[in-house]
């Protein structure tokens, strides 16, 4: 098991450099077209956070953002960002591994803060198979009435690595549990700051 972790995680080293390499630095046309596409994702993305209840809003956002993608409008690791919030918000399991990968390459174009969504889109995607999640960035549940965290493989990530991360701690998570329960607010597990 620890043998396939290192390697995993040497790949996904190997994939970001290969990546970073192969971007190299966008001439002023890129640049450009990026400046567009950066602001159509940024209101794509403000208009998804304030109406989480559409799901033809969802349908119609995740089409907006795959057209930019298509057309090659999509450069920098902020707009991978955002591209990977929209289908976080999906609903079906290939939305939110597309979401990892869109979060992955943000932070493979050194968007550090893209990490925490890098890590809930995980762990969403699996949830989403009913499968443990590994980070425990996701409460509810996406079939039943749970309020827990479901299934969760809590010993496999380290709390030194989750903050690597950026999500709370275990110890954390509990916490954040307990006081919904409790009536409060439900917390994000996310420990860096927003973008």
């Amino acid at each position: 098991m620890t043998r396939r972790i290192r390697l995993l995680g040497l790949i996904l080293a190997s994939v970001t450099l290969i990546s970073s390499l192969m971007c190299g630095q966008q001439n002023g046309a890129n640049a450009q077209t990026s400046t567009k596409a950066e602001s159509a994702l940024r209101k794509i993305y403000d208009e998804d956070q304030k109406d989480r209840a559409d799901e033809a809003g969802d349908a119609r956002r995740k089409e907006q953002v795959r057209r930019l993608l298509r057309d090659g409008l999509v450069h920098s690791g902020e707009d991978y960002y955002y591209a990977a919030f929209i289908f976080q918000h999906g609903q079906k399991p290939n939305d939110f591994l597309f979401a990892h990968v869109l979060a992955v390459t943000a932070v493979s174009k050194g968007f550090h803060g893209a990490m925490w969504l890098s890590a809930a889109t995980l762990d969403r995607y699996l949830h989403s198979l009913k499968q443990p999640q590994i980070f425990g960035t996701q409460f509810g549940s996406l079939y039943d009435n749970s309020d827990d965290q479901g299934l969760y493989d809590d010993m496999m990530v380290s709390d030194t690595l989750r903050a690597l991360w950026c999500v709370a701690s275990y110890t954390t998570q509990t916490k954040i549990l307990s006081d919904a329960r409790a009536g409060r607010d439900l917390r994000s597990t996310r420990i860096c700051p927003l973008p």
